[in-house]
């Protein structure tokens, strides 16, 4: 499938702008924290359209409509991560660091928008390791961190001598710095009995007879979500989930394009 780079690009900037707008104002009142919650009713929305409107699992070419939708996520997500970043840093360092950090992890999540940079082994290393330090990823990351540590208590309150509660093992995927755990009682919880991504940490699901763990497509999860941010993330769990789309999903078939040798249908190629 062929991704629109020019589409994609004119959304990323329509989004950065009204990001970074929206941003302004707020952050000179001490409002900063409601362009959050404004940014994820956009999200919410932008998320619809851009499912709604993606192509087809046999299309050749993704329309230009939903790759101008891709790339406002993108845009609003890099625009928001930016001036969070500089929020922080300025609060507890000087002015220019906060702009600098700003600045920089905002310009790394734009450069999702152009297909020949996303698809960069060196990219996706760089934004793996990165999605630590997105403001806009730490929701998903934090809860993920605690349900890491809820699974670690239990297994070793329960000295692993309850099965459903005991840890498997543990594998990184070095690229993107992702975490995967391997039974635990969260991991096991998953009805599918396979993998399911929490930013840089994953649980796999004791049940699994993936030998890979689903190492690549939960890898891509984590690219995911330092694109678009942790509304995404949740939305792309509901489509998934509540709504029955499985794999059809659009943020599945986003996921998918980091692990092609699985052959799912209709990936949409960002990451690959």
């Amino acid at each position: 499938m062929n991704l629109k780079d020019g589409s994609t690009f004119a959304g990323g900037l329509v989004g950065a702008v009204v990001a970074v707008g929206m941003f302004i104002p707020m952050y000179i009142y001490d409002l900063a924290w409601l362009t959050i919650l404004i940014a994820f009713a956009v999200v919410i929305i932008g998320y619809i359209i851009a499912a709604v409107s993606a192509p087809s699992i046999t299309a050749t070419e993704a329309g230009g409509g939903s790759e101008f939708m891709r790339g406002l996520l993108v845009g609003l997500n890099a625009g928001m991560n930016g001036c969070l970043s500089f929020a922080v840093w300025t609060a507890s360092t000087a002015l220019a660091g906060g702009i600098v950090v700003g600045a920089v992890l905002g310009l790394v999540n734009f450069l999702v928008v152009f297909s020949a940079i996303s698809k960069s082994g060196f990219y996706q290393g760089l934004v793996g390791w990165l999605c630590w330090a997105m403001p806009m990823s730490w929701f998903v990351i934090g809860l993920g961190l605690f349900f890491l540590w809820f699974s670690l208590a239990l297994a070793l309150f329960t000295a692993g001598k309850v099965d459903y509660l005991s840890i498997k093992g543990f594998r990184v995927d070095w690229k993107t710095c992702t975490l995967f755990i391997k039974g635990g009682l969260i991991a096991n919880l998953n009805p599918l009995n396979t993998a399911f991504n929490m930013g840089n940490i994953s649980f796999v699901d004791n049940a699994s007879t993936d030998t890979t763990w689903h190492i690549e497509h939960e890898a891509g999860h984590t690219l995911n979500l330092t694109a678009f941010g942790s509304m995404f993330h949740f939305m792309g769990a509901l489509e998934e989930n509540a709504f029955g789309r499985g794999g059809l999903a659009y943020s599945e078939r986003l996921a998918d394009s980091n692990d092609p040798a699985s052959g799912a249908t209709g990936n949409i190629p960002m990451w690959a």
